[in-house]
């Protein structure tokens, strides 16, 4: 009851607020159109036409026909500090009735007038609403340009909360571009500057979002670090919505740190929490419970949620969500061994992670559209000042004689001809050569995007026989068995980690070893069920770009010696240390793995080889490379080998 009490007296508050307001804005309006009756100035009508329709915002048809007023009026003094006021109103209501054409339409007559109306701070503000307006459109790369010309601009005025702005609203189009790292830069560009002005509000805002930078490069300390620095501040500033992505992302890390209890306590205050149904972050609310249930081993729980999370999948176009709502489901009913249902919804991930990488392909022409769009609106903004800066020579020339008048327009007229051929000659010029341009960069285009393809297919068939193997082994109880299929879908799986990096990344021949080698070690980690916490790992791998001839023997090669090592070396240890080196030395590759394990029994050794199927493709892999191998027992096994035949690229 006092809670409804209180709830009663907030609202009462509101509507007398609401009311206070509405009088005020009348007796203002009130004054408005007296001063517009009785004053005699254009100048000054203008001005108070503009203020009218400022006011009257909130009806933007209503706004226009004043802004249209005020427009007659400076048009006909050619007063550029009017009119390029006037225009910015009319673009502006323009926007609050959705009209994004035509708002950039007068935008772009208000920046026709730069020359004249040299006033920096006011074109920034016009940059950066026209940046406001691409960005809501999604085309991104001309939200860029403008944004940068806003920056600019605040700059040569040294306005530090603008100038912040601008990086906090440049880091944001880099977001969502997926450009993390320029995002990232620019976000502590404004957080600097935040900082440095004690401005809170926007800091938190700043501070947040660099926190999903980290989340999204999976580096944690530093999510919680800046996490742990926003919240006390959203809590001063009594900022909700700040303190629900706080606490959401905070959990959502903990699931990928597989802390399930630590999430599950935060995400189950969230769902309490009925005013905070967010729409673009409940969904992932309801999926951090499903993940963390999971984890648990509360298998019907956290279906119970994931199924309530794909209800959400026809109302969001999050491909990324939806792909891991479908691959938890899949992951959970693997682990109740209902074997139809989870290969059901892995297809259904499959679906929807082609559907992200098409999509991701579709924005990338969309990107260079609207890069082409964006220059030509350049070319037409250039002529519209060329325009102007004719018009205000031939003002000049009435004033002289008739005939300095005559002749100054004959000369202006020839000027304006020879710009005009000069501007089409280059102009088709400029065609031709960007139609030769086009045609190259769709030939590569195609071929680039067919080489991913297939790279990409090869990745998926590897998967699909590696999602066989595993299931085959389910109803295998022979060990031996059981062991030669697993040591098969391991091989299985580093080739196909090769061609998913191939199909990811721009050099389609080349493959980075460094995030290779990491991914091959965290995928043996895991088919061996080893907690890290037990075998250290230590890496030298130098950053290098290997062809793929040579990366497919070299990481086989590897998958052996890592599994024979995770499976023999430290039997009868609770703890040991793993030693992986790739690097170049003069014209050679070596690659060693060393453990501090029991070591290798030479007799077995000897006994085994000529049987063992890895032992055979081993050597058979050192054939191709031209390599040689040396075993040192010393405190464990090292094995190190030099490898002549390789490319880089």
């Amino acid at each position: 009851m006092p809670h409804f009490a209180k709830n009663i007296k907030q609202i009462t508050i509101s509507l007398q607020l609401i009311c206070c307001s509405l009088f005020s804005f009348s007796q203002n309006m009130d004054d408005l159109q007296k001063q517009l009756a009785t004053t005699k100035n254009d100048s000054t009508k203008v001005e108070i036409l503009l203020s009218i329709s400022d006011a009257l915002i909130i009806k933007p048809k209503e706004a226009l026909a004043y802004g249209y007023k005020a427009l007659y009026i400076a048009e006909q003094l050619n007063n550029a500090y009017l009119k390029a006021n006037t225009y910015f109103a009319i673009a502006y209501s323009y926007t609050s009735n959705g009209d994004f054409n035509k708002t950039l339409l007068f935008y772009r007559k208000a920046i026709a007038l730069e020359n004249q109306y040299k006033n920096d701070g006011f074109f920034s503000d016009v940059y950066s609403e026209m940046a406001r307006i691409y960005r809501q459109q999604d085309i991104l790369d001309s939200c860029l340009y403008f944004n940068f010309k806003a920056l600019d601009l605040r700059k040569k005025v040294g306005n530090k909360s603008s100038i912040a702005i601008s990086y906090h609203n440049i880091a944001l189009v880099y977001r969502k571009k997926n450009d993390w790292d320029n995002a990232f830069i620019n976000f502590n560009k404004a957080l600097a500057l935040f900082t440095e002005l004690k401005d809170e509000k926007n800091s938190c805002k700043t501070l947040t979002n660099i926190g999903m930078f980290y989340k999204n490069k999976m580096q944690y300390d530093s999510v919680f670090y800046c996490f742990n620095k926003a919240k006390p501040l959203a809590k001063k500033l009594n900022d909700e919505y700040s303190l629900y992505q706080i606490n959401l992302n905070t959990a959502l890390c903990f699931n990928e740190l597989e802390k399930f209890n630590e999430a599950l306590v935060i995400l189950n205050n969230l769902y309490k929490d009925t005013r905070l149904k967010v729409d673009d972050d409940y969904p992932w609310l309801v999926y951090g419970l499903g993940v963390a249930y999971i984890g648990l081993k509360r298998y019907n729980d956290g279906i119970n949620y994931l199924k309530n999370a794909t209800t959400y999948i026809y109302k969001k176009s999050n491909l990324e969500y939806q792909g891991k709502v479908n691959l938890s489901l899949s992951e959970a009913y693997q682990n109740t061994h209902n074997d139809a249902l989870a290969l059901h919804y892995y297809k259904t991930y499959r679906t929807y992670s082609d559907s992200l990488y098409n999509n991701k392909n579709t924005q990338n022409v969309n990107d260079l559209f609207a890069q082409y769009k964006t220059k030509e609106k350049e070319q037409e903004i250039v002529l519209l000042n060329k325009k102007n800066e004719l018009k205000d020579l031939s003002i000049k020339e009435k004033q002289r004689t008739n005939l300095l008048y005559a002749l100054g327009l004959v000369l202006i007229s020839i000027v304006a001809l020879g710009i005009y051929f000069l501007f089409r000659n280059k102009q088709k010029f400029s065609n031709q050569l960007e139609d030769k341009n086009k045609i190259i960069s769709v030939s590569l285009k195609e071929k680039e995007v067919l080489l991913k393809e297939i790279h990409h297919r090869v990745k998926n068939n590897l998967q699909v026989i590696s999602s066989l193997l595993s299931l085959q082994s389910k109803s295998i109880s022979d060990e031996k068995a059981l062991m030669a299929l697993n040591e098969g879908r391991n091989r299985v799986k580093s080739m196909a980690l090769i061609h998913q990096n191939l199909y990811r990344d721009d050099n389609l021949m080349g493959v980075d070893v460094q995030e290779y080698i990491e991914k091959l070690i965290d995928s043996l980690f895991t088919s061996y069920n080893i907690e890290p916490h037990k075998i250290i790992l230590k890496k030298d791998i130098e950053a290098l770009q290997l062809d793929v001839d040579t990366v497919i023997p070299v990481g086989l090669v590897l998958n052996e010696l890592i599994s024979n090592a995770l499976k023999y070396a430290y039997q009868g240890k609770e703890n040991g240390l793993l030693e992986i080196a790739l690097k170049r030395q003069d014209d050679y590759l070596l690659l060693r793995v060393k453990d501090d394990g029991k070591g290798i029994d030479n007799d077995d050794m000897n006994k085994n080889s000529a049987t063992s199927m890895g032992h055979k493709l081993v050597q058979s892999f050192l054939q191709k490379l031209n390599a040689t191998m040396s075993i040192e027992k010393n405190n464990g096994t090292n094995i190190e080998l030099i490898i002549k035949n390789f490319k880089l690229t």
